[in-house]
């Protein structure tokens, strides 16, 4: 539980909230900031799913977590827009965490995670194509922001891909090898997606 305390409590965005709350930032800083906000939210996402945990430790940590940022928050009267921002956000997600975490304490047998097989799904990967082309789509859309997490923060890159994976039974073992590859390809960066765009046209021109 130690190292996980340490990454929220002590989160790079808190300690860069407190230090520029109410500063306006180089585009660097602003970069930055909103890299920091994403691995938070990460982090939370993380920490729910760490069953092995007792609710009550977790209900503890992210009390204290929250606790932090609405201090923050009594100092944004004169805060930056985009500091600001993803204070309130912050402050929302980890509330939302809480409640979860209480959902968990009073409906224990709902919310435990249960063992049970997932069905296979019944679409496959034309032969034509493979795992790569899924990864080119997988990496657009998550780079996009297209695709949501059902508190509307957005989802990593490992999450998209292990749900597109199971739709289509491909196997990717390593997300981040294969985005990289993909983004650094020479020929035909967008082979998949150019594929995809083109029928959509033929289709739309009959």
């Amino acid at each position: 539980m130690a190292q996980t305390t340490s990454e929220l409590e002590e989160s790079l965005l808190i300690r860069l909230l407190t230090t520029s709350l109410d500063r306006r930032l180089t585009d660097s800083e602003r970069k930055a900031l909103n890299a920091s906000y994403e691995e938070y939210v990460n982090t939370l996402h993380r920490l729910q799913q760490e069953f092995n945990k007792s609710p009550l430790e977790l209900l503890h940590l992210l009390s204290r977590t929250k606790s932090h940022l609405c201090r923050l928050q009594d100092r944004a009267d004169t805060a930056e827009i985009l500091q600001a921002s993803l204070l309130k956000s912050a402050v929302m997600l980890t509330d939302f965490e809480i409640k979860l975490v209480y959902f968990r304490l009073r409906y224990p047998s709902i919310a435990n995670p249960v063992s049970v097989e997932i069905p296979k799904s019944p679409l496959f990967l034309s032969e034509q194509f493979t795992p790569t082309d899924i990864m080119e789509l997988a990496t657009a859309l998550q780079l996009s922001g297209a695709i949501r997490r059902i508190d509307g923060t957005r989802v990593d890159l490992a999450t998209l891909v292990d749900v597109l994976s199971g739709t289509f039974n491909v196997r990717i073992n390593n997300p981040e090898q294969c985005r990289y590859t993909v983004v650094n390809r020479k020929l035909r960066l967008t082979h998949f997606l150019d594929i995809l765009r083109n029928n959509l046209i033929a289709y739309s021109q009959r």
